[in-house]
C-alpha cells in the first residue's frame, strides 16, 4: 500500500489491543475508491500473524438494504455453531432474525445476542470483525453492529467499519473512534501508477492526480484501461466530475467491451442481491442467455465466483452496471429473477423483484409485500419492514390501503428510532383523509422523539381529546406524554393541566389513582404498597403489556419522597422494558434511574446509567434525551469537580437542546455549570449561571429545575453579594412552590430560608432542615446543609458545634467523591480549630462505574452469566471487571465481596 502508514499503524494498534484482551472499534471514512477496502484487506492479512486471529467479514450490498439482517447473516454464518453458548432467549431471537427458525424477536434482543455471540466467539481466540460499505448494510444489521460496538469492553474483539462518504448512513456512529481517509499526495500517487505500469510525464501525471484528488482506485482503474493515455484528456481535464463518477466511467469502459449477452448477464448479477449462482444463472436462462455468458466478465476481473456466490470486484462496478442499464432492461431482469424465485418457493423475495419491476398499482403484489413486512417485523427487522411497506404503498390500488400502510410504516419508523423518516411519511399521508387522532398522535410522537416538546404537547393534547370518549385508557397514556412534553418545554401550568385532565376521563380507578399520584408526587399521595400494585391494576384495566404502566409507577416514585423505593421501581421497570425489547422506553427509564441515583449519592452507578442512556438515545435518534443525558453527565462531573469534562458536556447538551427548545436539558446543563462554580467557590460565576434558570427570556429557564436548584441559586446570590436578587426570586416562585409539602422539598426550603435569614432566625431553619428526615436519602444535600450550618456556627463563634457539623459534611463529601466540597469542608473545619481528619474512602469510589455495578451484583450472589444478562455484557467481560476490581478492593475471592459496603455515601 502507498501513503497509508498512519492508517496502518492505527489498525495495528486496534489489533494489538484485541490480542491483549481490550476491545477496539475504528470507523474508516472516505469517498469511494479512497482505500477503505484495501485497508480492511490489510487488516485481515495482519490478523493472520503472529498469532492468528479469527476473522468475520461482511459488506453492505446496495440491493440488499431492504432485507432485514441479511448483512448479519453473511457475517455470522461461520460461527452459528456458537449459538448454544448464548442465553436461551438471545439465541432464539438471533435464530429468528437470521431466518433459521420462525421465532419472533426484537431489534434490542437481537443486538444483545450479537454482543454475546461476539464475546463467546472471541473467548478462545482474538476476533477481528470487518464490515465494508456500512452505508449499504441493511439497517437492522447496522443497528445491531453499532449496539455491540458501543458495548465491547473486555473482550478480545477488534471491529473495523468502513463507511463511504457522502452516502447517508443507516445508523449513528457518534461516540466511536473515526479515521478519515484522504487522497494520496502526488509522490505516493506516482509510485502507485508506476507499480501498475503507467509512467506518465510529470505534467500529465500531476494533472491526473489533481483531477482524481489522489483517489487510489481511480488511478488504478485508469491504469488498467487498454489505452490509458486517452483517459488523461477525458478525465484529468473534466475536473468538475466527482471522483465516484470518474471511477464509474473507468469501470464502464471495461464493461462496454463485453458482448451484448455478457452485459445482460452482468446486469442479472447486479440486480440479484444475494449473489447466489443458482438464482443468477436461472434468471439468466429465462432471458435466453447462455450458461457461460458471465465467463468474459469473470476473466476481466469484474466479478469473482467464490463458493457458490458471485461477487463484484468492487461495489461501484455493481452500481455502475445497474445504473447505466436502460429501464426496460432492468425491468426485464427483475421479472426474470422474480419468475425464477417463484418456482423456487421464495415468494417474499420474488414479490420484492416484482415490485421493483412494476410501475402501475397492483394490489396483489402490494398485499404480498405487506405480509413480507409483517414477517420482517416479527423477526426484529423493523427497518426492512418499513422499506417493504413503502413499496406496498406505491403499489396500493385504493386510497384506504395506501393510507393504512403509510401510517403503519410511520409508527414502525418511530419504533425503529427513525423519527425523521416518520416525519417524511406523515408528510406523504397528509394528502390522504387520515383520522385526526392518528395524525395528531403521529405528529406528537415525532416531535417528542426529535423535535420541539412544546409542539409535541399541542399535538398530543389534541390526540387525547379526540380519543377521550372512545378510548379513555389510551387517552390517559397520551396525556402523560403530553404532560412530560410540557415539562420539558418549561411550561409547568400545561404539565398540571394535562395531568389533571386524566382525572376527568372515564378511566379505571387504578389509572385515576396514578394521575393523583403524579399530581401529589412530592407528598407521596400514593403509598408504597399501593405504588407497587398500581402497574398490574392499570395493565389489567387497559389490557396493556405492563411496560407503560411501570413507567407511570417509576415517574411517580421519582417525584416522591422515598428515593430508595423509587430506585427499586426504576430497576423493576428497566428489567421489564429490556425483556420486552423496547429501547425507546428504556432510554427514558434510564434518565429517571440515573437522576434517582444522583439524589441517593450513588454517583458512580448513576453516571454509568447516564452513559448507557446516552448510547441508547443515539441508537433510537431521540435527540431530546441525548441532550438530557449529556446534561446529567455534566452534573455528575460538576459535583466531582471535573471542570473540563463538565464544561464540555454542558456545552454539548446546550448545543443539542437549544434548537429543540428542550428546557429541562438546557436547565440541567446550566445548573451543572452553576454547581461546578459553587464547588470552586466562584460565587459570582455560579450566580450568573443559575439566574438563567429563572429568567423568562432565557432558553435555559425551567421552573421545574429552578425549584430543585433554588437553594443553590440563593447560596450563590448571597455569597456573591446579591441577597435582594435571591429574595425576589424566592418571592416570585412561592406561588408555584407553596403547595409542595414533601419532606425533601420542605428541608430544601428551610435551607434557603436559613441562608437569607438574619442570625436570630437562621439557626431554626438549619435545625428544621436537618431534623425532619427530609434529607436522610439525599446525602449530598444533607452534607451541603451541614456545611452551611457549620459555616454559620463558626461565624457565630460556636467552634465546637461548628467542628461537628463540618466534620460530618466533610466525611460525606469525601465518601461521595465530591472533591471540591470535601476540600472546602476540611479547610473550614481546620479554620474552626479542628484537626484535619483522615477518612477512609468508600470502596465504591475506588471502582469504575461498570466494575462497581458488576461487583455489587456479584456480592448479591449472581453468576457472571446472570450479571451479563442484566448489563448486556458477556460473561467474559464480567469476569474481566471482577479481575480488575479485586486488587482495588484488597480482596482475592468472590465470597469476600459480601463483606464490603458498596454504598457511595450515607443514606
Amino acid at each position: 500500500m502507498h501513503g497509508r502508514r498512519e492508517e496502518q499503524e492505527a489498525i495495528a494498534r486496534v489489533l494489538a489491543d484485541a490480542r491483549g484482551g481490550r476491545s477496539g472499534v475504528l470507523v474508516l471514512r472516505g469517498e469511494a475508491g479512497i482505500g477503505k477496502s484495501s485497508l480492511l484487506r490489510h487488516a485481515v492479512a495482519s490478523a493472520a500473524a503472529p498469532e492468528p486471529m479469527r476473522v468475520l467479514s461482511c459488506a453492505g450490498v446496495e440491493s440488499e438494504v431492504e432485507h432485514a439482517f441479511s448483512g448479519l447473516l453473511g457475517l455470522l454464518r461461520p460461527v452459528l455453531d456458537h449459538l448454544g453458548a448464548l442465553p436461551g432467549v438471545q439465541a432464539e431471537a438471533l435464530r429468528g432474525a437470521l431466518g433459521i427458525t420462525d421465532s419472533a424477536a426484537s431489534d434490542f434482543l437481537v443486538s444483545a445476542a450479537l454482543l454475546s455471540l461476539l464475546a463467546a466467539v472471541s473467548a478462545d481466540r482474538p476476533l477481528l470483525v470487518t464490515v465494508d460499505d456500512v452505508q449499504w448494510l441493511d439497517r437492522a444489521s447496522a443497528a445491531a453492529l453499532l449496539f455491540a460496538a458501543r458495548r465491547l469492553a473486555g473482550e478480545s474483539v477488534a471491529m473495523l467499519l468502513a463507511v463511504r462518504e457522502p452516502e447517508p448512513l443507516p445508523v449513528n456512529t457518534a461516540g466511536l473512534t473515526e479515521l478519515v481517509l484522504r487522497g494520496l499526495p502526488p509522490e505516493d500517487a506516482a509510485r502507485l501508477l508506476d507499480a501498475h505500469g503507467w509512467t506518465l510525464p510529470t505534467r500529465q501525471r500531476d494533472a491526473l492526480v489533481a483531477a482524481t484528488g489522489g483517489n487510489p482506485l481511480a488511478l488504478i482503474e485508469l491504469a488498467r484501461l487498454d489505452e490509458p493515455d486517452r483517459a488523461v484528456p477525458d478525465l484529468a481535464v473534466t475536473g468538475t466530475l466527482p471522483v465516484s463518477a470518474r471511477v464509474r466511467a473507468a469501470f464502464l469502459r471495461q464493461v462496454d467491451v463485453l458482448s451484448v449477452d455478457g452485459r445482460a448477464a452482468l446486469l442479472v448479477a447486479a440486480a440479484e442481491e444475494s449473489g447466489d449462482v443458482g438464482t443468477i444463472l436461472g434468471a439468466a436462462a429465462r432471458l435466453g442467455l447462455p450458461a457461460k455468458a458471465l465467463d468474459p466478465a469473470e476473466r476481466a476481473g469484474l466479478v469473482q465466483l467464490t463458493g457458490g456466490e458471485i461477487r463484484f470486484r468492487h461495489p461501484l462496478i455493481r452500481s455502475a452496471v445497474y445504473a447505466e442499464a436502460p429501464f426496460d432492461h432492468r425491468r426485464a431482469t427483475h421479472l426474470a429473477i422474480a419468475a425464477y424465485l417463484s418456482t423456487a418457493g421464495e415468494e417474499d423475495q420474488a414479490a420484492w423483484h416484482l415490485a421493483v419491476a412494476t410501475t402501475a398499482p397492483d394490489e396483489k403484489i402490494a398485499a404480498t409485500l405487506e405480509r413480507s413486512a409483517d414477517a420482517a417485523r416479527r423477526r426484529g427487522g423493523a427497518a426492512a419492514a418499513i422499506s417493504v411497506l413503502r413499496q406496498a404503498v406505491r403499489l396500493s390500488e385504493s386510497p384506504a390501503d395506501r393510507r393504512r400502510r403509510t401510517v403503519t410504516a410511520a409508527f414502525l419508523a418511530l419504533d425503529a428510532g427513525r423519527p425523521d423518516l416518520a416525519r417524511t411519511l406523515v408528510d406523504q399521508v397528509m394528502a390522504e383523509p387520515v383520522p385526526p387522532a392518528i395524525l395528531a398522535r403521529l405528529n406528537g410522537t415525532i416531535e417528542l422523539y426529535s423535535g420541539d416538546p412544546a409542539i409535541a404537547y399541542s399535538h398530543l393534547m389534541r390526540c387525547a381529546e379526540l380519543m377521550a370518549s372512545t378510548e379513555p385508557e389510551e387517552a390517559a397514556w397520551i396525556l402523560t406524554l403530553a404532560a412530560g412534553s410540557a415539562l420539558h418545554a418549561g411550561d409547568m401550568a400545561a404539565t398540571l393541566l394535562a395531568t389533571r385532565r386524566i382525572t376527568g376521563l372515564d378511566c379505571s380507578p387504578a389509572t385515576i389513582r396514578a394521575a393523583e399520584g403524579l399530581l401529589g408526587g412530592y407528598e407521596g399521595v400514593v403509598t408504597g404498597v399501593e405504588l407497587w400494585e398500581l402497574p398490574g391494576a392499570m395493565a389489567q384495566a387497559g389490557g396493556g403489556g405492563g411496560e407503560r404502566e411501570w413507567m407511570w409507577a417509576t415517574v411517580i416514585g421519582w417525584m416522591g419522597p422515598d428515593a430508595h423505593q423509587a430506585l427499586r421501581l426504576a430497576e423493576a421497570a428497566g428489567r421489564r422494558v429490556r425483556a420486552a425489547g423496547s429501547p425507546a422506553l428504556l432510554t427514558e427509564v434510564l434518565f429517571y434511574h440515573a437522576d434517582i441515583e444522583f439524589q441517593l449519592g450513588r454517583w458512580t452507578e448513576g453516571a454509568a446509567h447516564a452513559e448507557e442512556g446516552l448510547r441508547f438515545s443515539y441508537e433510537t435518534c431521540q435527540r431530546g434525551w441525548t441532550a438530557n443525558f449529556l446534561a446529567l453527565s455534566a452534573r455528575f462531573a460538576a459535583v466531582r469537580g471535573e471542570a473540563a469534562e463538565c464544561r464540555n458536556l454542558a456545552r454539548e447538551a446546550l448545543e443539542v437542546a437549544r434548537p429543540l427548545r428542550e428546557r429541562v436539558a438546557a436547565a440541567i446543563a446550566t445548573g451543572a455549570l452553576g454547581l461546578l462554580a459553587l464547588g470552586e467557590d466562584a460565587s459570582g460565576e455560579a450566580f450568573t449561571e443559575l439566574m438563567h434558570l429563572v429568567d423568562r427570556g432565557s432558553p435555559r429557564s425551567n421552573d421545574f429545575v429552578a425549584f430543585a436548584m433554588l437553594p443553590d441559586l440563593v447560596e450563590a446570590a448571597v455569597r456573591a453579594g446579591h441577597p435582594e436578587a435571591a429574595r425576589r426570586v424566592v418571592a416570585a416562585m412561592e406561588p408555584q412552590t407553596g403547595g409542595i409539602n414533601g419532606p425533601a422539598a420542605l428541608s430544601l426550603e428551610h435551607r434557603y430560608h436559613a441562608i437569607l435569614a438574619d442570625d436570630a432566625h437562621a439557626e431554626s431553619h438549619y435545625r428544621s432542615a436537618l431534623a425532619d428526615g427530609g434529607l436522610d436519602q439525599r446525602p449530598f444535600d444533607r452534607a451541603r446543609t451541614e456545611f452551611l450550618y457549620g459555616e454559620w456556627l463558626r461565624r457565630n463563634q460556636r467552634r465546637t458545634e461548628a467542628q461537628r457539623m463540618l466534620r460530618a459534611a466533610g466525611e460525606t463529601f469525601e465518601a461521595l467523591g465530591a472533591a471540591p466540597w470535601a476540600r472546602r469542608a476540611v479547610a473550614r473545619f481546620h479554620a474552626a480549630g479542628g484537626a484535619v481528619p483522615r477518612h477512609r474512602r468508600a470502596v465504591a469510589a475506588l471502582l469504575s462505574p461498570q466494575e462497581l455495578e458488576v461487583s455489587r451484583l456479584a456480592a448479591k450472589g449472581l453468576s457472571n452469566r446472570e450479571i451479563g444478562g442484566r448489563m448486556h455484557l458477556s460473561p467474559r467481560t464480567v469476569g474481566s471487571h471482577l479481575y480488575r476490581a479485586f486488587p482495588k478492593l484488597g480482596i482475592s475471592a468472590r465470597a469476600e465481596l459480601r463483606d464490603l459496603d458498596f454504598e457511595l455515601g450515607p443514606d
